[in-house]
């Protein structure tokens, strides 16, 4: 059984009364049995803002702080450093306090003028622990200082005056003290000395007091105590903290006991020892005779009673849990909404709270628990303490019982079931499935341990994943590889958005999809009138028996009841799911797909993946669930492993994710759709491993050569190199790889806002080079000389600017047309003259100075020509006297 407990968590827990300014005519004997008020909530502070006062406090600090230096420097009084005291000045004090406070950051303007300033400069640090100390500490210690400053002939600004106010010394990370940290650490400050009030003022625990003297000293900066003589700089100063922090230990060790031993003797006795919870308050104790019994101080004594005010929530809570069977998630809501003891931050965390809360049947538990902190983990933790340690108290006087016993077993049989139900068994989300760092973080899953992959390396540039058991070798796993998180995300978003979120699978899903909504159409609808009329009876009868159980004296027949109230409840439950999918399917089932939106919607949901990346990898694993990853060792390969990711992509479950907006017109469907079993999504196994480009390209530069096209255009229509497409080429026809490059690596050049990747040159001239090509009509030879570049790069550049051309030729498997220049017209004339002249190739060439393929290419075309002339006369021969008779 669960049971909270009241114990508090600090030991400067405010107790302080609810009776602060009431006056001694209002606190008679016959009013001690009145319920005073609950105090109010207090609104959640923001972490940075732990430490700050009200607005007052700090205008107080301010015009004290402006008083004492006025008095202190006078000969500065007026100028920037110390100006005069006007209400926009002490506004302006505030407005920098709390800025400084919550960022540690110093403003620029006071940096300016402190560095001009030629005298040394100090610092200030003030502190108070519990909220029934008076604020005026701060400002008494904050005089001490100042005083002690002007002593040793320091400065200390407003500008490096610190304070946190009501935090207990024991926390170190309390955010006016870091904040000063971080300012007496940073180089360009120009803090000489520390100035504290005394030793406990910066710290309880000795070693933050140990932690603090050493950044000092390594920071070669002064610490004084203004009250207790304490001086860093002396010889004896660590003789001192060892000192201060055994009597600081000793003395709060001291107070936790006579705390606690006061806290034991309350709740043995029945009087306050913290906040009440919901639907309790405090009542003033009195003796027999109607006295108001008082403590030393004067102040009443208190105990708990019954709120009037606060108790019907607590009976609302019970009864619709235990007896409407809600959610503790509605409830929450519901009281969120109707601002429940004037809170909006319910949660259903919280409704198990009361539900589980032993105080509301009269049994008060004290002392089951304490906070402990954890050194290696450095946070607080709540540890049970022994069962003989606790403080039970029983009180069944109706003053104290707001749940009758039979309500509470209920309740908690009920809680007991929801705990055996739960999927996750008790466990939390993991901080990855909260708020992933990578897209598939929170999503991949070991299959020989199960245990989730998390990031083993996590740099700016390079991350990888693994299973931390397999990479320790712990609990036999065998998954000792780890993959780049590029690898990962490359491997699996190509699958998923050209396999899976494609325009076809949502055709494909829309066709079935409302084939089986024209069944569940066709189907007469369900009518839930008997339905509310059996669950309207059911729930009469519950309580009947509710109130039959709790008027009832014989053992046995109270027994009985109870066995009839559970099978009650039992067929409540079955009518009430079976009524929420007949109303389900009635309401939901109102239009079948349509299929142009939900392409839209899938436009959409593929811009969902490009967002950030918390948002991006909730929906990738509502896409494809949790993906088992095993591994396999690569045939052929010494080092590493392949990955291989099994999981059933969901994209009925993925659309219902994205379509969030309740005016999207599918969004109900898919919702009903993704709660039923209509369809079994298929599993897929996808490698995960790293795969060159030419393996990537190997069947289509395959394809391509098969057409008889060269592979430097292919290289060239595919955008590649040409050892590329060479190698992509032979791999696709005998398989071999290309020989790993020996030698030493080619150097990486370092990358930067001043070190820019500039384009190829092809890149740069390809513009150029057409015009001179297509337009001036010049070869390629003269090109090169003009731009600069050989005349292979001449024609790269001239390709890159005729892309389809050149893939329309590489599908054609032909040599892309590259324009003919008028320098080639001529060079063509010549050697058609010299060849009718019967010259050969060889003469011809030497004697134009070209190449001789040039030569006999001409020639070629000469006979060829001459040929399919010859043919066409034939054709045209007038036939004899045969062939016309005939």
């Amino acid at each position: 059984m669960a049971i909270t407990t009241l114990l508090p968590r600090e030991i400067g827990m405010s107790r302080k009364s609810h009776t602060d300014g009431v006056s001694e005519n209002q606190l008679n004997p016959s009013a001690v049995d009145a319920p005073l008020a609950r105090s109010k909530r207090k609104p959640r502070r923001a972490k940075s803002d732990r430490g700050l006062p009200p607005d007052e406090e700090l205008t107080a600090l301010a015009r004290v702080y402006l008083e004492c230096q006025h008095k202190h420097w006078p000969e500065l009084v007026g100028t920037a450093m110390l100006p005069r005291l006007t209400d926009a000045i002490i506004a302006a004090m505030v407005a920098d306090f709390k800025n400084r406070h919550r960022t540690g950051d110093i403003d620029k303007g006071d940096l300016a003028w402190l560095k001009e300033y030629k005298e040394k400069i100090g610092g200030e640090y003030g502190r108070y622990s519990c909220d029934n100390s008076s604020p005026l500490s701060i400002q008494d210690q904050l005089v001490n200082a100042l005083g002690k400053a002007r002593a040793e002939g320091r400065l200390v600004p407003w500008c490096y005056v610190f304070a946190d106010y009501s935090v207990t010394g024991l926390d170190s990370s309390r955010q006016g003290y870091s904040s000063y940290k971080r300012a007496l650490a940073d180089e360009s400050q120009v803090i000489e000395t520390t100035y504290i009030d005394d030793f406990t003022r910066a710290s309880r625990d000795e070693i933050e007091w140990w932690k603090l003297a050493h950044l000092s000293r390594r920071l070669r900066k002064r610490m004084i105590g203004a009250s207790d003589g304490f001086d860093l700089n002396a010889p004896d100063w660590d003789v001192k903290i060892t000192i201060y922090g055994l009597i600081s230990r000793l003395q709060i060790k001291s107070l936790r006991e006579k705390v606690r031993r006061g806290m034991k003797g309350a709740a043995g006795r029945g009087t306050c020892t913290g906040k009440p919870p919901l639907g309790r308050t405090r009542c003033i104790l009195h003796d027999s005779d109607g006295r108001i019994l008082r403590r030393q101080d004067g102040r009443p004594r208190h105990s708990t009673c019954v709120d009037p005010e606060t108790r019907g929530f607590v009976e609302e809570a019970f009864e619709r849990y235990a007896i409407k069977l809600e959610s503790r998630d509605k409830i929450a809501r519901d009281w969120n909404m109707r601002k429940v003891d004037g809170s909006t931050g319910w949660t259903p965390s919280a409704i198990r709270k009361i539900l589980s809360n032993p105080a509301y049947v009269g049994v008060f538990i004290w002392n089951k628990t304490r906070m402990e902190f954890d050194w290696e983990e450095q946070e607080w933790v709540k540890v049970q303490n022994p069962r003989s340690e606790w403080v039970i108290r029983i009180d069944r006087s109706p003053s104290q019982i707001i749940i009758s016993p039979t309500l509470w077993k209920l309740a908690q049989r009920r809680l007991a079931a929801t705990r055996r139900a739960n999927p996750l068994t008790g466990r939390p989300w993991s901080r990855n499935q909260r708020s992933a760092t990578t897209l598939f973080s929170g999503t991949l899953f070991c299959e020989c341990c199960g245990d989730e992959l998390k990031l083993l390396r996590s740099t700016e540039r390079y991350k990888t994943m693994a299973c931390m058991n397999g990479a320790h070798h712990v609990h036999g796993c065998t998954m000792a590889a780890s993959k780049s998180t590029r690898i990962i995300e490359e491997s699996l978003l190509q699958y998923l958005l050209g396999a899976v979120l494609t325009d076809e699978n949502v055709a494909i899903l829309v066709q079935k999809a409302n084939r089986y909504l024209k069944q569940e159409i066709s189907k007469p609808k369900p009518n839930i009138g008997p339905l509310k009329s059996r669950e309207a009876s059911l729930l009469r009868k519950v309580r009947i028996l509710y109130s039959t159980i709790e008027e009832e004296e014989d053992v046995q027949a109270r027994a009985g009841y109870r066995k009839q109230m559970k099978e009650r409840q039992r067929e409540l439950e079955a009518v009430r799911k079976e009524l929420e999918q007949a109303a389900g399917q009635s309401r939901m089932l109102v239009k079948k797909l349509n299929r142009r939106e939900l392409e839209k919607r899938l436009i959409d949901a593929r811009e969902l993946l490009n967002q950030e990346i918390p948002a991006a990898a909730e929906a990738i694993r509502a896409l494809t669930g949790p993906i088992k990853i095993r591994q396999e060792k690569v045939p052929g390969r010494k080092n590493g492993a392949r990955w291989i990711a099994t999981f059933a992509p969901d994209l009925v479950r993925f659309l219902a994710h994205c379509s969030g907006k309740p005016d999207y017109p599918d969004s109900a469907t898919l919702e009903f759709l993704s709660t039923r079993n209509w369809i079994t999504p298929k599993t897929v196994e996808i490698p995960i491993d790293h795969v060159p480009k030419y393996e990537r390209i190997a069947e289509k530069i395959r394809q391509l050569a098969d057409k008889g096209t060269s592979i430097n255009t292919i290289a060239r229509a595919t955008g590649v190199s040409f050892e590329t497409a060479r190698d992509a080429l032979r791999f696709s026809r005998t398989g071999q790889r290309p020989a790993p490059a020996r030698g030493p690596r080619k150097r990486i050049r370092k990358k930067g806002p001043q070190c820019t990747k500039r384009p190829p040159k092809k890149a740069l001239i390809a513009a150029e080079v057409a015009r001179l090509r297509d337009r001036e009509k010049l070869p390629f030879p003269k090109i090169a000389k003009i731009v600069g570049a050989s005349e292979s790069t001449v024609i790269h550049a001239y390709d890159l600017g005729h892309g389809v051309e050149v893939q329309t030729a590489a599908r054609e498997g032909r040599t892309p047309t590259r324009g003919r220049c008028v320098g080639d017209e001529n060079l063509r004339h010549q050697i058609r003259q010299l060849l009718k002249g019967g010259g050969t190739p060889a003469e011809i060439a030497r004697s134009l100075g070209c190449n001789p393929k040039k030569v006999y290419y001409q020639r070629k075309l000469m006979r060829f020509e001459s040929q399919e002339l010859a043919a066409k006369c034939i054709s045209r021969r007038p036939r004899g006297k045969r062939h016309r008779a005939a």
